[in-house]
């Protein structure tokens, strides 16, 4: 044995020095230089505060690690979903005044940014090689609606009170247009949209877990400047936000988790992780205690299961699963489900409606042009009256009330028709009846549909929830183009048979 471990050292030692013996001077010059560049690297990095070098390093490594995994495209897509939940960000020009009001509070600059970049790099350097497979680009009608809101937004500077603020909200939606239009022009096959539900369900695996451990230890921990949050020793959040946006976010992948399990064409791993996910998520969800989350949920899941059924698509055995996965999530939480609609909420529902009425005074004086994205809370206090007077001041818990206060009746038409135009291509993706296409399509139409509902109860400003969003609106256009392209090729091939048979 020991002769063994020693014949083996050799053979190693044998094949570096051979290996150095192949290389010319100006590569091992490179690689030496390579080596103290990132020693340098890292000895200054670890000087920056601890959102800043984790931020830098991820952009340092990622070169590295990429010549490791073989696939740069899937990492830094991966670092992108799991940005979500394990939220990685800093907030330059960071304002406490603006942030105690519920508004982006500075330019959010996160894992996303420098994935984004540098997947726009590599796009960028592939349109201008031209080699290899034929270059993918956007289809160009599946931007129109996001890009039509995403216009408004920006012209609603005409109209803002302060720019600063302005600004702010319009880094954001820039990165997720950009996320939107990569997304659309890059998801082209099924292993692709495998790919990206698949890592969205181990975010979700992951985050539930966390969540239930908080849940355990009963306070708020810091890990590497990423705060996990428990508020109140009850009400979990986990790495997402507050209890409220966590419980979105879990209620929005939920019914993805369900359209994944019903799938024909998948393998059984995946059907194993979805279900895992949902069982998981489920649990978690409950721990937030977000009542509105609860709402999302339940309709999205009513909604898939009863078109599913219709349709022949779930299976007595899923249906038998997924139904134990929700008896057990009741039972495990029944006290604590009863009590948070039934008992003593402090107030919070009905906290809400002083809220929505200052909203709508806003509005009536800036019905056409709006405030300026995210000016709401510079611009609520000028509209305070003697009937709010010590009532609780902060961003309207309503999103469509809040994009018409800040960018009028055109920003609120044109919000409201992205929405639909995803629930559209959605629907119509399910019709086709793909195997794997088709239930993921429906998870993700109810699961916005659902979502639209809880819209009307919280602000959801923050990166995690907006990037999910247009992330799910991007896949499920993408899905659709994908099934409808492919339907156009049988056609023009059935076209083509029969004009070579009446040849």
């Amino acid at each position: 044995m020991h002769d063994f471990g020693i014949s083996h050292r050799q053979g190693l030692r044998d094949k570096f020095i051979a290996t150095l013996e192949r290389a010319n001077t100006f590569q091992i010059l490179a690689f030496a230089l390579a080596g103290v560049a990132l020693g340098l690297f890292f000895v200054k990095t670890m000087a920056l505060p601890s959102r800043w070098a984790f931020l830098v390093l991820l952009a340092g490594l990622v070169p590295f690690v990429s010549m490791i995994v073989g696939n740069v495209r899937n990492l830094l897509l991966a670092v992108i979903l799991l940005d979500i939940p394990f939220q990685l960000d800093i907030n330059i020009g960071f304002r406490e005044d603006i942030a105690a009001y519920g508004a982006l509070a500075g330019w959010n600059v996160s894992a996303t940014t420098v994935a984004l970049a540098l997947l726009y790099g590599l796009w960028f350097v592939e349109i201008l090689t031209r080699t290899g497979e034929q270059v993918r680009s956007p289809r160009c009608r599946g931007v129109l609606p996001i890009a039509v809101y995403m216009l408004v937004c920006c012209c609603s500077m005409l109209g803002a009170h302060d720019v600063q603020l302005w600004s702010y909200k319009i880094f954001l939606l820039l990165q997720m247009f950009l996320l939107y239009v990569y997304i659309l022009g890059n998801v082209r096959s099924r292993r692709d949209v495998l790919l990206i539900t698949s890592i969205l369900l181990l975010g979700v695996i992951g985050e539930s877990l966390l969540m239930v451990a908080l849940r355990g230890i009963g306070h708020s921990i810091k890990l590497g400047g990423v705060l996990a949050r428990i508020d109140n020793g009850f009400r979990v959040g986990g790495t997402v936000g507050g209890p409220n946006s966590a419980g979105a976010y879990l209620s929005v992948l939920a019914p993805m988790a369900l359209g994944l399990v019903i799938a024909r064409a998948n393998k059984p791993v995946y059907r194993r992780l979805a279900l895992c996910a949902l069982a998981l998520g489920s649990v978690a969800l409950l721990l937030t205690f977000s009542r509105g989350a609860w709402a999302a949920y339940a309709v999205s899941i009513a909604i898939l299961m009863l078109v599913a059924w219709k349709s022949g698509w779930l299976t007595p055995r899923v249906l038998v699963a997924v139904t134990g996965v929700m008896i057990m999530t009741a039972v495990i939480g029944r006290d604590a489900i009863l009590s948070r609609l039934l008992g003593d909420d402090g107030g919070a529902a009905f906290a809400r409606i002083p809220l929505m009425m200052l909203a709508f005074e806003v509005i009536k004086d800036n019905m056409l042009l709006g405030v300026g994205v995210n000016n709401f809370s510079m611009v609520m206090r000028e509209y305070l009256s003697v009937d709010l007077a010590g009532e609780w001041l902060y961003t309207v818990h309503n999103k469509y009330l809040l994009v018409w206060a800040e960018t009028g009746l055109l920003g609120l038409l044109a919000f409201l028709a992205f929405l639909f135009a995803t629930l559209r291509r959605g629907w119509r993706c399910w019709k086709s009846q793909d195997p794997l296409l088709s239930p993921v399509a429906l998870g993700i139409t109810a699961a916005i549909t659902g979502h639209m509902v809880h819209l009307q109860f919280d602000t959801f400003q923050n990166r995690p929830l907006t990037q999910m969003l247009w992330l799910l609106s991007a896949l499920v256009t993408a899905t659709y183009y994908m099934k409808k392209d492919e339907i156009l090729v049988l056609q023009e091939s059935a076209v083509q048979r029969t004009v070579d048979e009446r040849r």
